[in-house]
Protein backbone atom coordinates (compact mmCIF):
# COMPACT_ATOMS: atom_id res chain seq x y z
CA UNK A 1 0.00 0.00 0.00
CA UNK A 2 1.22 3.14 -1.00
CA UNK A 3 1.29 5.66 1.57
CA UNK A 4 1.31 9.35 1.01
CA UNK A 5 2.30 12.22 3.53
CA UNK A 6 1.84 15.80 2.86
CA UNK A 7 4.78 17.16 4.36
CA UNK A 8 6.89 14.84 2.78
CA UNK A 9 5.40 15.79 -0.81
CA UNK A 10 5.71 19.45 -0.41
CA UNK A 11 9.31 19.10 1.04
CA UNK A 12 10.09 17.32 -2.33
CA UNK A 13 8.52 20.15 -4.43
CA UNK A 14 10.44 22.76 -2.28
CA UNK A 15 13.96 20.77 -2.97
CA UNK A 16 13.49 20.86 -6.83
CA UNK A 17 12.02 24.56 -6.74
CA UNK A 18 15.75 25.13 -4.63
CA UNK A 19 17.87 23.05 -6.90
CA UNK A 20 16.11 24.49 -10.08
CA UNK A 21 16.96 28.30 -8.64
CA UNK A 22 20.64 27.16 -7.35
CA UNK A 23 21.44 26.17 -11.21
CA UNK A 24 19.78 29.20 -12.84
CA UNK A 25 21.97 31.35 -9.57
CA UNK A 26 25.21 28.84 -10.63
CA UNK A 27 24.74 29.96 -14.07
CA UNK A 28 24.10 33.80 -13.72
CA UNK A 29 27.61 33.44 -11.36
CA UNK A 30 29.63 31.51 -14.47
CA UNK A 31 28.03 34.12 -17.12
CA UNK A 32 29.32 36.83 -14.79
CA UNK A 33 32.80 35.32 -14.73
CA UNK A 34 32.90 35.21 -18.57
CA UNK A 35 31.77 38.65 -19.42
CA UNK A 36 35.00 39.58 -16.50
CA UNK A 37 37.26 37.74 -18.33
CA UNK A 38 36.40 39.08 -21.51
CA UNK A 39 36.40 42.35 -20.58
CA UNK A 40 39.96 41.76 -18.80
CA UNK A 41 41.61 40.49 -22.41
CA UNK A 42 39.80 42.58 -24.97
CA UNK A 43 38.50 45.91 -23.57
CA UNK A 44 41.21 47.47 -21.61
CA UNK A 45 42.56 49.57 -24.37
CA UNK A 46 43.43 52.95 -23.44
CA UNK A 47 43.80 51.89 -19.59
CA UNK A 48 46.47 54.44 -18.84
CA UNK A 49 44.41 56.76 -19.91
CA UNK A 50 41.09 55.60 -17.28
CA UNK A 51 40.78 56.20 -13.95
CA UNK A 52 40.26 53.08 -11.74
CA UNK A 53 36.99 53.08 -10.86
CA UNK A 54 35.79 53.80 -14.24
CA UNK A 55 37.69 51.69 -15.83
CA UNK A 56 37.08 48.14 -17.97
CA UNK A 57 39.24 46.57 -15.50
CA UNK A 58 37.30 47.78 -12.39
CA UNK A 59 34.59 46.31 -14.39
CA UNK A 60 36.13 43.32 -14.78
CA UNK A 61 37.29 42.57 -11.23
CA UNK A 62 34.08 43.16 -10.24
CA UNK A 63 32.27 40.26 -12.30
CA UNK A 64 35.31 37.96 -11.77
CA UNK A 65 34.68 38.37 -8.12
CA UNK A 66 30.87 37.75 -8.38
CA UNK A 67 31.44 34.84 -10.29
CA UNK A 68 33.68 33.24 -8.10
CA UNK A 69 31.71 33.97 -5.03
CA UNK A 70 28.62 32.99 -6.83
CA UNK A 71 30.07 29.65 -7.71
CA UNK A 72 31.27 29.08 -4.20
CA UNK A 73 28.14 29.88 -2.73
CA UNK A 74 26.27 27.87 -5.06
CA UNK A 75 27.95 24.96 -4.44
CA UNK A 76 27.37 25.06 -0.43
CA UNK A 77 23.64 25.70 -1.16
CA UNK A 78 24.38 22.47 -2.89
CA UNK A 79 26.17 20.93 -0.07
CA UNK A 80 24.10 22.16 2.46
CA UNK A 81 20.37 20.81 1.18
CA UNK A 82 22.07 17.36 0.10
CA UNK A 83 23.46 16.81 3.96
CA UNK A 84 20.26 18.14 5.25
CA UNK A 85 22.78 20.65 7.39
CA UNK A 86 20.69 23.61 8.54
CA UNK A 87 23.88 25.48 9.59
CA UNK A 88 25.30 25.28 5.90
CA UNK A 89 21.81 26.44 4.83
CA UNK A 90 21.95 29.51 7.39
CA UNK A 91 25.21 30.24 5.50
CA UNK A 92 24.30 30.11 2.36
CA UNK A 93 21.12 32.26 3.05
CA UNK A 94 23.56 34.55 4.57
CA UNK A 95 26.07 34.82 2.01
CA UNK A 96 22.98 35.42 -0.56
CA UNK A 97 21.39 38.08 1.36
CA UNK A 98 24.99 39.90 1.45
CA UNK A 99 25.26 39.55 -2.60
CA UNK A 100 21.87 41.23 -2.85
CA UNK A 101 23.09 44.46 -0.90
CA UNK A 102 26.24 44.58 -2.34
CA UNK A 103 24.90 44.04 -5.93
CA UNK A 104 22.04 46.44 -4.53
CA UNK A 105 23.73 48.98 -3.88
CA UNK A 106 26.11 48.80 -6.93
CA UNK A 107 23.36 48.82 -8.61
CA UNK A 108 21.50 52.14 -6.99
CA UNK A 109 25.41 53.28 -7.40
CA UNK A 110 25.81 53.63 -10.89
CA UNK A 111 22.31 55.16 -11.31
CA UNK A 112 23.43 58.06 -9.59
CA UNK A 113 27.60 58.01 -10.01
CA UNK A 114 27.62 57.92 -13.59
CA UNK A 115 27.98 61.87 -14.20
CA UNK A 116 30.39 62.24 -11.47
CA UNK A 117 32.12 59.57 -12.92
CA UNK A 118 32.40 61.48 -16.71
CA UNK A 119 33.86 64.90 -14.96
CA UNK A 120 36.61 62.55 -12.88
CA UNK A 121 37.30 61.10 -16.44
CA UNK A 122 37.64 64.62 -17.82
CA UNK A 123 39.67 65.73 -15.31
CA UNK A 124 42.21 62.75 -15.70
CA UNK A 125 42.44 63.35 -19.51
CA UNK A 126 43.01 66.90 -19.04
CA UNK A 127 46.21 66.28 -16.64
CA UNK A 128 47.33 63.16 -18.76
CA UNK A 129 47.62 65.84 -21.63
CA UNK A 130 50.74 67.36 -19.79
CA UNK A 131 51.79 64.03 -18.47
CA UNK A 132 54.50 61.84 -20.65
CA UNK A 133 54.29 58.78 -19.30
CA UNK A 134 52.86 56.76 -16.03
CA UNK A 135 54.33 53.80 -14.14
CA UNK A 136 52.06 51.01 -13.59
CA UNK A 137 52.28 49.42 -9.95
CA UNK A 138 54.70 46.75 -11.19
CA UNK A 139 57.26 49.76 -12.26
CA UNK A 140 56.62 49.58 -15.93
CA UNK A 141 57.26 52.76 -17.83
CA UNK A 142 54.50 53.34 -20.16
CA UNK A 143 54.94 56.69 -22.63
CA UNK A 144 50.99 58.65 -22.65
CA UNK A 145 51.90 59.49 -26.09
CA UNK A 146 51.28 56.15 -27.85
CA UNK A 147 47.84 55.70 -25.91
CA UNK A 148 46.67 59.01 -27.03
CA UNK A 149 47.42 58.72 -30.70
CA UNK A 150 45.61 55.43 -30.47
CA UNK A 151 42.69 56.62 -28.63
CA UNK A 152 42.45 59.47 -30.90
CA UNK A 153 43.07 58.13 -34.27
CA UNK A 154 40.43 54.96 -32.72
CA UNK A 155 37.68 57.63 -31.98
CA UNK A 156 38.62 59.93 -34.29
CA UNK A 157 38.75 62.94 -31.88
CA UNK A 158 41.10 65.67 -30.48
CA UNK A 159 42.01 66.74 -26.81
CA UNK A 160 39.66 66.59 -24.14
CA UNK A 161 37.14 69.23 -24.93
CA UNK A 162 38.47 70.55 -27.94
CA UNK A 163 41.49 70.27 -29.87
CA UNK A 164 43.19 73.49 -27.95
CA UNK A 165 43.73 71.30 -25.09
CA UNK A 166 47.04 70.53 -26.56
CA UNK A 167 48.37 74.49 -27.12
CA UNK A 168 51.33 75.06 -24.89
CA UNK A 169 51.35 71.59 -23.66
CA UNK A 170 54.73 69.90 -21.96
CA UNK A 171 55.77 68.33 -25.15
CA UNK A 172 55.62 71.93 -26.94
CA UNK A 173 55.27 74.75 -24.45
CA UNK A 174 55.67 77.50 -26.78
CA UNK A 175 53.43 76.40 -29.78
CA UNK A 176 49.86 75.64 -30.29
CA UNK A 177 50.75 72.20 -31.87
CA UNK A 178 48.70 69.01 -31.82
CA UNK A 179 49.43 65.29 -32.25
CA UNK A 180 50.03 63.86 -35.77
CA UNK A 181 47.06 61.57 -34.78
CA UNK A 182 44.31 64.33 -34.39
CA UNK A 183 44.92 65.16 -38.26
CA UNK A 184 41.57 63.97 -40.05
CA UNK A 185 42.96 61.33 -42.68
CA UNK A 186 39.95 60.51 -44.23
CA UNK A 187 38.77 63.88 -45.24
CA UNK A 188 41.91 66.11 -46.06
CA UNK A 189 44.98 63.18 -46.60
CA UNK A 190 45.43 60.47 -49.50
CA UNK A 191 46.15 57.00 -48.26
CA UNK A 192 50.00 57.37 -49.99
CA UNK A 193 50.05 60.95 -48.75
CA UNK A 194 53.17 61.56 -47.03
CA UNK A 195 52.27 64.74 -45.51
CA UNK A 196 50.60 63.57 -42.66
CA UNK A 197 53.83 63.74 -40.68
CA UNK A 198 53.73 66.61 -38.75
CA UNK A 199 50.54 67.57 -39.85
CA UNK A 200 49.81 68.28 -36.43
CA UNK A 201 52.01 71.67 -36.22
CA UNK A 202 50.10 73.51 -39.37
CA UNK A 203 48.10 75.36 -37.16
CA UNK A 204 46.87 77.90 -39.60
CA UNK A 205 44.85 75.33 -41.01
CA UNK A 206 42.56 73.88 -37.94
CA UNK A 207 40.18 72.67 -40.57
CA UNK A 208 42.55 69.24 -40.87
CA UNK A 209 41.87 68.28 -37.33
CA UNK A 210 39.48 66.34 -36.01
CA UNK A 211 36.77 69.03 -34.04
CA UNK A 212 35.44 66.46 -31.56
CA UNK A 213 36.99 66.20 -28.49
CA UNK A 214 37.88 62.79 -27.19
CA UNK A 215 35.69 63.58 -23.33
CA UNK A 216 32.39 62.73 -24.89
CA UNK A 217 33.69 59.51 -26.79
CA UNK A 218 34.98 58.18 -24.25
CA UNK A 219 32.73 58.34 -21.92
CA UNK A 220 30.42 56.73 -24.40
CA UNK A 221 33.18 53.87 -24.98
CA UNK A 222 33.43 53.42 -21.66
CA UNK A 223 29.82 53.68 -20.55
CA UNK A 224 29.08 50.70 -22.50
CA UNK A 225 31.71 48.52 -19.80
CA UNK A 226 29.25 50.36 -16.88
CA UNK A 227 25.76 49.57 -18.80
CA UNK A 228 27.32 45.94 -19.39
CA UNK A 229 27.47 45.69 -15.89
CA UNK A 230 24.71 47.06 -15.11
CA UNK A 231 22.91 44.57 -16.68
CA UNK A 232 24.78 41.81 -15.01
CA UNK A 233 24.20 42.64 -11.77
CA UNK A 234 20.42 43.70 -12.53
CA UNK A 235 20.07 39.87 -13.78
CA UNK A 236 21.73 38.54 -10.45
CA UNK A 237 20.13 40.46 -8.31
CA UNK A 238 16.64 38.30 -9.58
CA UNK A 239 18.49 35.40 -9.60
CA UNK A 240 19.66 36.27 -5.90
CA UNK A 241 15.99 36.88 -4.79
CA UNK A 242 14.64 33.73 -6.16
CA UNK A 243 17.58 31.24 -5.01
CA UNK A 244 17.00 33.21 -1.34
CA UNK A 245 13.03 32.83 -1.56
CA UNK A 246 13.54 29.39 -2.25
CA UNK A 247 16.30 28.56 0.63
CA UNK A 248 13.61 30.30 3.30
CA UNK A 249 10.70 27.94 1.69
CA UNK A 250 13.49 24.78 2.32
CA UNK A 251 14.14 26.16 5.94
CA UNK A 252 10.51 26.76 6.91
CA UNK A 253 9.58 23.53 5.18
CA UNK A 254 12.19 21.41 7.05
CA UNK A 255 11.53 23.20 10.63
CA UNK A 256 7.90 21.97 9.66
CA UNK A 257 8.54 18.67 9.06
CA UNK A 258 10.65 18.42 12.06
CA UNK A 259 7.86 20.29 14.39
CA UNK A 260 5.78 17.52 13.06
CA UNK A 261 8.38 14.88 13.61
CA UNK A 262 8.35 15.86 17.49
CA UNK A 263 4.69 15.84 17.69
CA UNK A 264 4.35 12.40 16.24
CA UNK A 265 7.41 11.42 18.67
CA UNK A 266 5.44 13.21 21.87
CA UNK A 267 2.25 11.48 20.98
CA UNK A 268 4.22 7.95 20.53
CA UNK A 269 5.97 8.59 23.69
CA UNK A 270 2.23 9.48 25.25
CA UNK A 271 0.69 6.05 24.42
CA UNK A 272 3.72 3.83 25.28
CA UNK A 273 3.12 5.88 28.94
CA UNK A 274 -0.21 5.46 28.85
CA UNK A 275 0.33 1.73 27.73
CA UNK A 276 2.23 1.44 30.70
CA UNK A 277 -0.14 2.89 33.01
CA UNK A 278 -2.70 0.98 32.03
CA UNK A 279 -0.42 -2.79 32.75
CA UNK A 280 0.31 -1.63 35.98
CA UNK A 281 -2.79 -1.03 36.86
CA UNK A 282 -4.45 -4.15 35.39
CA UNK A 283 -1.35 -6.01 38.19
CA UNK A 284 -2.38 -3.71 40.77
CA UNK A 285 -5.81 -4.51 40.28
CA UNK A 286 -4.93 -8.59 40.35
CA UNK A 287 -3.21 -8.09 43.80
CA UNK A 288 -6.23 -5.98 44.93
CA UNK A 289 -9.13 -8.98 43.90
CA UNK A 290 -6.46 -11.90 45.90
CA UNK A 291 -5.72 -9.86 48.95
CA UNK A 292 -5.27 -13.05 51.16
CA UNK A 293 -3.00 -15.20 48.94
CA UNK A 294 0.02 -14.28 50.26
CA UNK A 295 -0.60 -15.20 54.05
CA UNK A 296 -2.28 -18.14 52.93
CA UNK A 297 0.47 -19.07 50.70
CA UNK A 298 2.94 -18.64 53.79
CA UNK A 299 1.20 -20.80 56.14
CA UNK A 300 1.10 -23.20 53.89
CA UNK A 301 4.77 -23.35 53.39
CA UNK A 302 5.21 -23.25 57.24
CA UNK A 303 3.50 -26.34 57.83
CA UNK A 304 5.42 -28.36 55.42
Amino acid sequence: MHICIPGLQNEQKHLIVFYITNIIFLAFGAASLVVGLWLYLSRNDFIELTPASYSALSAAGLCVFTGTSIFIISLIGFFAVGWRNKYLLYSFVAFVALLIFIHGATRITGLFHNENAKEHLRLDLLRNINTTHVVTKIGKQIQLKFTWDHLQSELKCCGVDSLSDWFYSVQWPSNKFVPDSCCDTEKHFNDDDHSIENCGKMADQPEIFYQDGCHKKFSEYLSHHVILVNWVTSLLLIAEIAVLTASVVVILQTRKNEHGKNLRNNRRQQIDIANEELRMHELDRIGDANPDFEASDMVSMNSR
